[in-house]
């Protein structure tokens, strides 16, 4: 091509066009038009980017829709982007996915998310079907038509329990509160969403007096024998993925928060040492914990499904890359265990409430709940980690889970924690 720039006029482009016999027309600085018809053409720059030597093909408009002036504007805007190592194609490519990506997601609204989610419900009666797609028609309305992943709990969903309250509404609310928490568990599931605004509606409606809102667990030995047995039986029949089943196992060993234990990652986890670190928990602090022979054996198992791609001990199929809570929550209903009976967060109470009854020291069973005990002047001095103690402790629980699980007797108490009241 002539190293000329700026060759061709606005009269010779026109009057090639009009013609319409197919040519192609040089304006130096690797710009061209195509004519390819009567008054069609095409506007084409050719070029490489820095620190390349491949040819790349740019389209800068078409004629007669693109003046030559417009076009060598064109031309000028994708050298520089060429200059600095950008290819003009793939920065449209990726544009272009990115805008469809997000009107993939607008049209994920509440209402499509809802109406996907009764469709699976194949276990529920017509008149129930009826009476929830009612709920939402009448009580959802303010945001039906919203993008799910734009839903907030203060903002959305909170008014909608609120107004149903000034109704007096209770029965309603509470139903109301209900199907909402399901949709979100569904979207969350589906990968629409990262977390669920809905968590716990129900929290937001009054109590009765005297209620306490605890999490369903199971505290004594005779429970949670039928507790623990159902779990390992359900995993048994290799329903589940080794994943959910290895975390849902893991729950039961260690007595960790649902956050916690879902985002997990293999980075904090030293099998060798046997020591599990949690960065970040919910009172602001980091942890590490000792892990039981068990739990060793459950990880060391699921690493094998890993790569160097996989961060997460516990992947899914969610947009944060790890198992969600309703994948766990669904494990526990299929196992035959009611929401009345165990939840997640519950199997927080089930460790202490067994551990203190059999004399494992209050301070032991808090600093593995990664609970902040005592005041401010004793938080400032006492920064003991009790990585010996705690270490008996959770290869106690486990063997203790083991031991309730198979119908036996529990085992005594490590002879570290019997020293006197150390650490009462």
């Amino acid at each position: 091509m002539s190293k000329k720039n700026n060759i061709l006029t606005a009269p010779v482009v026109s009057k090639a066009l009009r013609a319409g016999d197919p040519c192609i027309l040089q304006d130096g600085g690797s710009l061209t038009l195509e004519v390819t018809g009567k008054n069609q053409g095409k506007w084409l720059y050719r070029g490489r980017k820095q620190g390349s030597r491949t040819l790349i093909k740019l389209i800068c408009g078409y004629a007669p829709e693109t003046g030559l002036s417009e076009a060598r504007s064109k031309r000028d805007e994708y050298k520089l982007l060429l200059k600095q190592g950008i290819n003009p194609n793939q920065q449209k490519k990726q544009a272009q996915e990115k805008n469809k990506l997000a009107n993939e997601q607008i049209k994920k609204t509440f209402h499509f998310v809802a109406k996907e989610y009764l469709a699976t419900r194949q276990d529920i009666t017509p008149k129930t079907m009826q009476g929830d797609t009612n709920r939402l028609v009448n009580h959802a309305g303010p945001i039906l038509d919203l993008p799910i992943s734009d839903i907030q709990r203060k903002d959305h969903l909170k008014p909608l329990i609120d107004a149903l309250l000034q109704n007096k509404s209770m029965e309603q609310a509470k139903r109301v509160a209900g199907l909402l928490g399901r949709i979100f568990r569904y979207a969350v599931d589906c990968g629409y969403i990262d977390s669920s605004p809905a968590e716990r509606l129900s929290s937001l409606l009054p109590r009765k007096t005297g209620e306490k809102n605890h999490h369903a667990a199971q505290t004594t030995e005779r429970s949670c024998r039928i507790l623990f047995s159902k779990i390992w039986k359900y995993a048994e029949d290799n329903r589940s993925g080794p994943f959910v089943t290895g975390a849902i196992k893991i729950a039961c060993y260690v007595p960790l928060r649902c956050s916690n234990l879902r985002g997990a990652k293999w980075e904090d986890v030293d099998l060798e040492e046997g020591i599990w670190h949690f960065p970040k928990t919910k009172n602001g602090r980091a942890y590490d914990l000792p892990i039981s022979r068990q739990v060793k054996e459950i990880l060391s198992y699921l690493h094998k499904f890993t790569n160097e791609d996989i961060p997460f001990c516990f992947p899914g199929t969610t947009k944060s890359g790890h198992i969600s809570d309703g994948g766990l929550i669904k494990y526990l209903r299929n196992s035959g265990i009611t929401k009345e009976e165990q939840s997640l967060h519950g199997f927080r109470s089930t460790f202490q409430s067994i551990a203190l009854e059999h004399g494992i020291p209050k301070v032991l069973t808090e600093r593995i709940l990664f609970h902040v005990a005592g005041g401010a002047t004793e938080q400032a001095y006492n920064r003991t980690t009790y990585l010996g103690p705690t270490k008996a402790v959770m290869q106690w629980w486990a063997d203790a889970v083991d031991a309730m699980r198979d119908g036996k007797q529990l085992p005594d108490i490590p002879e570290i924690l019997r020293l006197g009241g150390a650490y009462q």
